[in-house]
């Protein structure tokens, strides 16, 4: 009785990951060809393909210059500010969810029309990153026009104050815990920020 011995591989037989030449594989890229390892293979609905191949495919897509992303940033922040500073109006923290989504929706329909709807790469993480920046300027300043009041209308009432001095100034390291303790603010700029990010990567 004969068995059958498998064929010895030869150098031609084994392949290695472009990226990764140490690492040895039999995955190709079904675009270029380009032989890749697990964690540079990428699936898509055609099946897989290097992330070389994915990039330039989506490069498609993203238009964006760099003054775009200024324009986007801008844009965001300052509308982060004015959502930042109205949050105070906002009282329970489901209204602050509610109302974050349409306002979210807008913002991110202005920074796009601004830029002529052009998305860049990361016009996501740039868009997103001005609401939150912008959102907590805005209840910084809302929450020092507060503070600045009960404040001096107390030591007036105590009688620390004539009713013609200037009221005390607060420091920032009082008024950092109040803002970040703030959940109203911290969950309607967090929404907004999604909205506005999903927006520009298309996912809403």
């Amino acid at each position: 009785m004969s068995t059958t011995e498998p064929l010895p591989m030869t150098a031609e037989d084994v392949h290695y990951c472009e990226v990764h030449p140490e690492r040895e594989t039999s995955l190709r890229c079904n675009k270029c060809g380009r032989y890749m390892c697990v964690q540079c293979a990428v699936q898509t609905p055609v099946g897989y393909r290097c992330r070389e191949c994915v990039r330039q495919h989506e490069n498609k897509f993203y238009q964006g210059t760099s003054n775009d992303y200024i324009i986007v940033f801008a844009a965001c922040a300052l509308l982060g500010i004015i959502a930042g500073f109205v949050s105070h109006y906002v009282p329970f923290f489901l209204f602050a969810f509610i109302i974050g989504v349409p306002i979210g929706g807008f913002v991110s329909e202005v920074a796009l029309r601004l830029t002529g709807r052009r998305r860049g790469r990361y016009s996501g993480e740039i868009a997103a990153a001005g609401v939150v920046l912008g959102g907590l300027i805005g209840g910084l300043v809302q929450l020092y026009i507060a503070y600045s009041s009960i404040v001096g209308e107390y030591a007036r009432y105590a009688g620390e104050l004539p009713e013609d001095a200037p009221l005390p100034s607060l420091s920032l390291d009082a008024l950092l815990p109040a803002l970040f303790s703030d959940i109203s603010l911290l969950i309607f700029v967090g929404v907004i920020a999604f909205i506005v990010y999903s927006r520009f990567k298309m996912r809403f």
